[in-house]
């Protein structure tokens, strides 16, 4: 699929949404819509329904307030639209320099927004500054010709693209056998027949049912499942039926297993067998999934979610997936491959916009009645004392687990903050008066602790001595920094990389690294002292594992914890 990156789409005047334009900024890889029931979302995917057909007579019963729809698209411009309106061997005619390429060539990257559903005259909206800040347009006596050119010759980036909905009841049932038509419904209508086709009819590839689908299923479903083999039988009725057959149970039919399982083998069939009917790449794609938490652990679901990400990184197919489930904002929150749309409902109109800030995600959670309980489900727990802290432990398990161990996907991360270590323990539920247990959050957990320690000879305090006993005593894990905090961890070759200078001293273990920051570079100790964050995010790109690995007990460390999380993900 091409990049849509930079390309925009919003609406107005449609079923719940008003005058302000809303919709999307971005598009990406996987694109996760959030809100309360009602609010909006799967008018959201009826956008990019309308779109992808690229029809936009829409009944009078779907405007608002009597108002008549518009769809605005938004993209960057480029060089092959450009060539095209302002040719290399044209000059004059109010376009100043020696041609006309040479003042068009300044617009490439500017972002330019038009009417979809509009008359071509009518078509142009707005046109941002060019990259450079300038807008040499508006010097243009007639500028509004080559703005009208650029307007015609926009097309549609979504026009011909197959998108594919799967709705959020759903189900697969027997069915009769129709080889004319091979359709697959977001109800799940249609599953059983295409699956029988592939399987028992010559010209199709049963080992696309038999050996890829069965192979894809079990790398979604294990470890809680393995299924040896999947066939078609027909019943007394004619109908056919689908068996999966499961280690230690034997054949199982479809329509008698859980909805977890049928929903999962849906949408298997959209990624796999739907491209081959209709002879398309699956790049040439756009799904629509709602609610697939429906009836699915969410440790199931988390293996799902990655599984569609790696469709969607791999093959070029975009994924718009509804949900009220936290275990999406905990999987995509934190990628560049994923955004998140609220969407909300006054009672009157409906807005949405993209999460990007900690105020936006406290608004979700509060929408989702998120409690602490919900934490349970994880693999595992890994508790940090704020942002930074995460960055780094991130950073560090990617590098040793070679890029396999994901947070969100096989555990989390979850921040304590410095003075709430005084009230968390982890003994055994009924036997904590004062303190909040960290069994109650999840049996699972490591806890990483700054040391503090400012010479050899500085004991650690008694909440810190208390709570790695108590971890250990349960049999998970505790690990204080051999160095004063986690940022005595940094080595002086990152430092170096990272501020262009010549070789530099490593940071001494008990020594406060923010002084020695200072020392290094001017004010710097200062300006990250309070912003220890940003200098995670600047710095952790330039750590490896060739740099870091003999800094104090880093390694050792690091691969405990890794061999932790693989215990947990069994």
């Amino acid at each position: 699929m091409d990049d849509l990156s930079g390309v925009a789409f919003k609406i107005r005047n449609f079923k719940c949404f008003g005058e302000e334009e809303q919709g999307f900024d971005q598009i990406k890889p996987v694109n996760i819509i959030i809100g309360r029931n009602n609010s909006g979302k799967s008018t959201l995917l009826d956008l990019i329904d309308y779109v992808t057909k690229n029809k936009f007579d829409f009944p009078r019963e779907l405007w608002h307030n009597g108002k008549k729809p518009e769809i605005i698209a938004q993209t960057l411009l480029d060089e092959s639209l450009l060539k095209r309106v302002f040719p290399e061997g044209t000059r004059g005619g109010g376009i100043p320099g020696s041609s006309h390429w040479e003042f068009g060539r300044k617009l490439i990257g500017t972002k330019f927004s038009w009417q979809l559903n509009a008359n071509q005259d009518q078509r142009f909206i707005k046109i941002g500054d060019c990259v450079d800040g300038t807008r040499p347009l508006d010097s243009v006596h007639n500028s509004n010709k080559y703005i009208q050119d650029i307007s015609k010759g926009m097309k549609n980036p979504f026009w011909g693209k197959q998108f594919k909905i799967i709705n959020a009841e759903r189900n697969i049932v027997p069915e009769g056998d129709n080889k004319n038509d091979l359709e697959v419904h977001g109800d799940g209508r249609g599953v059983t027949n295409i699956i029988q086709n592939f399987i028992n009819k010559a010209g199709r590839s049963s080992e696309l049912v038999e050996i890829k689908l069965l192979n894809e299923l079990n790398s979604i479903f294990n470890p809680d499942a393995n299924f040896t083999d999947i066939v078609c039988q027909q019943l007394e009725d004619n109908k056919w039926e689908i068996y999966l057959e499961e280690e230690g149970k034997g054949r199982i039919p479809l329509s008698q297993s859980g909805s977890g399982l049928k929903t999962i083998i849906i949408v298997l069939v959209y990624i796999h067998l739907l491209p081959v009917v209709m002879a398309k790449d699956l790049s040439e794609f756009v799904f629509g999934f709602e609610e697939l938490e429906n009836n699915l652990h969410p440790a199931l679901l988390r293996r799902l979610l990655y599984y569609l990400k790696e469709q969607a990184l791999s093959n070029g197919c975009l994924f718009f997936l509804t949900t009220h489930s936290n275990v999406e904002i905990d999987l995509f929150s934190k990628s560049d491959d994923a955004q998140i749309i609220h969407v909300t409902h006054n009672g009157a109109q409906a807005y949405c916009r993209k999460v990007q800030t900690y105020i936006d995600n406290k608004g979700i959670l509060d929408d989702l009645d998120v409690r602490a309980s919900d934490l349970l489900q994880s693999n595992g727990i890994i508790w940090v004392e704020g942002p930074s802290d995460r960055i780094y432990l991130n950073r560090w398990i990617d590098i040793w687990s070679n890029g396999e161990l994901k947070e969100g996907h096989h555990y989390q991360c979850v921040f304590y903050g410095g003075r709430l270590l005084s009230h968390l323990s982890s003994k055994d539920p009924n036997l904590v008066e004062d303190g909040v247990s960290i069994l109650e959050v999840n049996r699972n957990s490591i806890l990483l602790i700054d040391s503090d320690k400012r010479n050899k000879q500085t004991h650690l305090n008694k909440t810190k001595k208390r709570i790695i006993k108590e971890i250990q005593d349960m049999g998970g894990t505790a690990w204080v920094t051999k160095g004063k905090e986690v940022e005595n961890y940094i080595p002086a070759e990152a430092i170096s990389k990272w501020l262009n200078l010549g070789n530099v001293t490593q940071v001494n273990q008990y020594e406060n690294f923010f002084e020695y920051l200072g020392k290094i570079k001017q004010g710097f100790g200062k300006k990250y002292a309070s912003k220890k964050p940003l200098l995670a995010e600047e710095i952790s790109p330039y750590l490896t594992k060739d740099n870091v690995s003999d800094v104090l007990d880093l390694a050792d460390r690091v691969n405990d914890i890794c061999e932790v999380i693989n215990k947990w993900n069994q």
